[in-house]
């Protein structure tokens, strides 16, 4: 439903004119996203299952959160399975994902990065995928996504929030970037993640809607390349790019352009030839995120550097969760 999608700059305004008039199909969106909820009667899986979720459309570092998950639970002798829609790709059915054989088109781009991490599931029928990963050996579910899918049952709800889109203008879709009201989406978390810098407006706001609500902060913590040249051009295609534009701006290397693309965007020949031709022409190196790197067709890879992202939380308390619930896995 929101395939491509480039974010609007009134999604960051708070008084904005555009989403006020907009504001009268939020209340439609709303409601239809209220039904659909009352129709579903989560089932309740044979292992515990952990939903890490954001209320905005887009990157919020979901991804990056189930990634630091599934590696704690595996350090401590779990078999984590993720489970995933699939968003983007055009299979449906319950799919176990092989980077060797599936391609982004298929299964989604961030499946196949969640499948270079542990055993990764995708499909519509989340119930269906749950019962397929245990089958198959998982004794810990980690969905990425989900928040506003009432199927499964949770254990651990997990809401993450940029620190610096936090929620946008606080107005549902189309009138802003949420996709449920913001009391809504902090009431049914368990731990709310910010990442990135500190800030405290955001922190009330969460602790505004549920006083004792766990906040756990944590960084992205960038691995920057060795580069021929201090000058680089960078683009992506992700829900929030300013998020990888500051990565950029906050590193040793000259930034001389940053291309935005939609999205989830699929990258064609021509785009690629572009950017490679401004580069070469700028004397500068091209630079992308790994969401954004596998979607390159391959002959054209060898031309882009990637700068890979990992999770680093402020302190213990966040691992302590997980692992209390790894524990209850264990004994129960």
């Amino acid at each position: 439903m929101f395939k491509f999608l480039i974010a609007p700059k009134f999604w960051r305004e708070r008084n904005s004119k555009i989403a006020k008039c907009l504001s009268p199909f939020s209340k439609i969106f709303s409601l239809y996203s209220d039904f659909r909820s009352s129709c579903s009667h989560p089932t309740k899986a044979d292992v515990p299952v952990i939903c890490v979720g954001n209320a905005v459309l887009g990157g919020a570092g979901k991804t990056p959160t189930v990634e630091y998950i599934c590696n704690l639970l595996k350090e401590h002798k779990m078999k984590p399975h993720i489970l995933t829609s699939g968003y983007g790709g055009y299979l449906k059915n319950v799919v176990r994902v092989d980077p060797a054989m599936h391609s982004y088109l298929q299964v989604g781009d961030e499946a196949l990065l969640s499948a270079a991490v542990t055993t990764t599931w995708v499909g519509k029928n989340r119930t269906n995928s749950s019962k397929a990963a245990v089958i198959a050996g998982a004794d810990m579910l980690v969905m990425d996504d989900g928040f506003q899918n009432n199927s499964i049952h949770k254990d651990l709800k997990i809401l993450v929030v940029d620190s610096k889109q936090a929620f946008g203008n606080e107005y549902v879709f189309p009138a802003g970037p949420l996709r449920e009201g913001v009391e809504i989406s902090v009431e049914k978390s368990d731990i709310v993640i910010v990442i990135g810098d500190k800030n405290e407006e955001l922190e009330k706001r969460i602790a505004d809607v549920v006083p004792s609500m766990k906040i756990c902060r944590a960084k992205m913590i960038p691995t920057y390349p060795d580069i021929e040249t201090e000058k680089i051009i960078g683009f992506c295609g992700i829900g929030f790019p300013d998020k990888f534009k500051k990565t950029l701006l906050d590193s040793s290397y000259y930034l001389l352009d940053f291309i935005v693309f939609s999205d989830h965007h699929p990258y064609t020949i021509t785009e690629v030839q572009k950017l490679i031709d401004a580069a070469k022409k700028a004397g500068a190196t091209l630079v992308t995120t790994t969401k954004d790197y596998i979607k390159i067709p391959e002959v054209f890879r060898s031309y882009i550097k990637v700068i890979p992202i990992k999770l680093k939380f402020e302190d213990a308390g966040f691992d302590d969760e997980i692992l209390s619930l790894t524990n209850q896995t264990i004994n129960g």
